[in-house]
């Protein structure tokens, strides 16, 4: 069944107030991953309770959802970056409001990860159309993202069923648009990470490398 689960650090008598109230249980269920089996893990820490480095090793192990409570002062004084899907709060705080953000979150993690696709070592962001790997990230246009994700999604292709699905040309209608994006595409990838091989064409079709 799938549910979230807190991880509360820092502050025991918080996590036996939240078992108490069985909080689990009132948050929305819409906002739950629909993927089987599987848990959203937040984790809710309470900063200045902890040593910076306990706190800096959570952030590494890039655990799905954050909650950071303590003074917007530490966050900053100690740079810790915050994704859109954490934040830092202060207290004191009602429950309710803590229950509301907590959907938010939820929520917006729930679009950002279903938003990334993982394709060969690069990260492909939709919404943001950008190609990341290495801590380098680099806009791509629509059309250079709908063809990555059309070779991803069926690689093996041939220049007229790429034309057809993605710029919607009849096979007799004489274009050079796809020669024009795959050349600015693949310029694109190789000035930003080196890779001469993002796509190949062998005998006239092309392809993803791995």
């Amino acid at each position: 069944m799938n549910n979230i689960h807190l991880s509360i650090l820092g502050s025991a008598p918080f996590s036996n107030i939240l078992n108490e109230l069985e909080f689990n249980n009132i948050l929305n269920p819409n906002n739950i991953s629909n993927d089987n089996d599987k848990k959203i893990l937040v984790k809710i820490l309470f900063v200045e309770n902890l040593k910076i480095k306990e706190v800096k090793n959570y952030l590494l192990k890039n655990e799905p959802v954050f909650l950071f409570f303590g003074s917007k002062d530490f966050i900053k004084k100690n740079n810790l970056k915050l994704l859109n899907f954490h934040v830092c709060l202060e207290l004191p705080i009602e429950i309710l409001s803590f229950k509301e953000i907590l959907n938010i979150l939820i929520t917006k993690y729930n679009f950002f990860k279903n938003s990334k696709i993982v394709i060969k070592d690069y990260e492909i962001d939709s919404n943001e159309r950008t190609i990341a790997k290495q801590k380098i990230k680099v806009k791509l246009t629509e059309k250079e993202l709908e063809l990555i994700l059309v070779l991803n999604s069926n690689n093996g292709l041939d220049k007229f069923f790429l034309l057809k699905s993605i710029w919607k040309h009849s096979i007799d209608l004489e274009t050079h648009a796809f020669e024009t994006h795959l050349h600015r595409l693949r310029k694109k990838i190789n000035k930003y990470f080196k890779d001469k091989n993002f796509i190949v064409e062998k005998n006239s079709l092309y392809y993803l490398t791995n």
